[in-house]
C-alpha cells in the first residue's frame, strides 16, 4: 500500500463504515472523506478512489459505483482447440466481429455437470451463414441458431457441439488470450433469456451458477442491465438476479 494509504485513507474506519453495503457511491465516499477535511476537492476525492480500488479495498461494480472487496476479473482459460478456431476464423473473416466461449466455463458452478459441453461462436448479424459453413467444413457437430427440438433430433451428446449465434450489437465482451469472449455479465443474461438453448443449465443450476458467478467474479450490474436492455428483458432479468434487493 502507498503512502496515501496509510496516512490520509483511513481505510479501517471506511472498512466499517460501508462493511454492509452493496453499494457504494462517489458521492458516499466524498461525504466521508468531507468529515475530515471540509475542503476536499473533488479531484482529491477521485484519486483516493483509484488509489482504493488499486490496492484492493473496493472493487468497481458499476458507473460510479462501488463494493468493498477485492477487484476479482473473470478470466477463464481458452481451449486451445477454441483458441485456434477463434484465430482460423478472424483470418477468413478479419472485419467481422466474432466472439466464442465453451459452456465448461460455468460447468463448475452447477450441481448437476453436464456430460457434454457447447462451444458458442456469436458472430455479427447477416454473417451467420458464411461462418456457419466455414466451421461446418473443419468441424462436425455443427448447429447454426439451433431450436431445442433441433438440438434434440439431430445433436450427438457424446460429441462436443458447435452452435453458430448472432451476436447482439454493442454486447460486453473481452479479449483473453488473443480471444474475443462474452463477459460474464453477458453470459449470465444469456443463460437467463434463452432457456431453450441453455436448457440444461436452468432451474436450480441456474441459481447456482448466478451464486457463483457473484461470490468469484466482480459482476457490474450496469453492465448486465444494459445488456439485459439491449435484448429488452431488463425488468425479466433485474427481477431474475436481484430479486433480494428493494428497489
Amino acid at each position: 500500500m502507498n503512502t496515501i494509504s496509510t496516512t490520509k485513507l483511513h481505510i479501517d474506519t471506511f472498512k466499517s463504515k460501508f462493511n454492509n453495503l452493496e453499494s457504494i457511491s462517489v458521492s458516499d465516499i466524498f461525504s466521508f472523506y468531507q468529515k475530515y477535511d471540509s475542503k476536499v476537492k473533488q479531484t482529491t476525492i477521485n484519486w483516493r478512489i483509484y488509489t482504493l480500488v488499486d490496492d484492493g479495498i473496493i472493487q468497481r461494480i458499476g458507473r460510479g459505483k462501488y463494493k468493498l472487496g477485492k477487484q476479482k476479473e473473470f478470466k477463464p482459460v481458452v481451449s486451445k482447440d477454441n483458441q485456434i478456431l477463434y484465430l482460423k476464423l478472424k483470418e477468413e473473416f478479419p472485419f467481422l466481429d466474432i466472439s466464442i466461449w465453451s459452456t465448461k466455463w460455468i460447468a463448475q458452478w452447477m450441481l448437476h455437470i453436464p456430460n457434454n459441453y457447447e462451444t458458442i461462436i456469436e458472430v455479427e448479424k447477416g454473417a451467420e451463414d458464411n461462418i456457419f459453413y466455414y466451421v461446418s467444413d473443419i468441424k462436425e457437430n455443427v448447429f447454426l441458431n439451433p431450436s431445442k427440438d433441433i438440438l434434440d433430433k439431430y445433436a450427438n451428446r457424446n460429441e462436443p457441439i458447435v452452435i453458430i449465434k448472432n451476436l447482439i450489437t454493442d454486447a460486453p465482451l473481452q479479449e483473453v488470450e488473443q480471444v474475443k469472449i462474452p463477459t460474464i455479465e453477458k453470459i449470465l443474461v444469456d443463460l437467463i433469456i434463452d432457456t431453450e438453448l441453455y436448457k440444461a443449465y436452468q432451474g436450480r443450476d441456474l441459481d447456482n451458477i448466478i451464486e457463483n458467478a457473484f461470490q468469484y467474479n466482480t459482476i457490474k450490474k450496469d453492465t448486465l442491465l444494459r445488456y439485459a436492455n439491449r435484448r429488452r428483458k431488463k425488468p425479466f432479468v433485474k427481477e431474475r438476479i436481484y430479486k433480494k434487493e428493494n428497489e
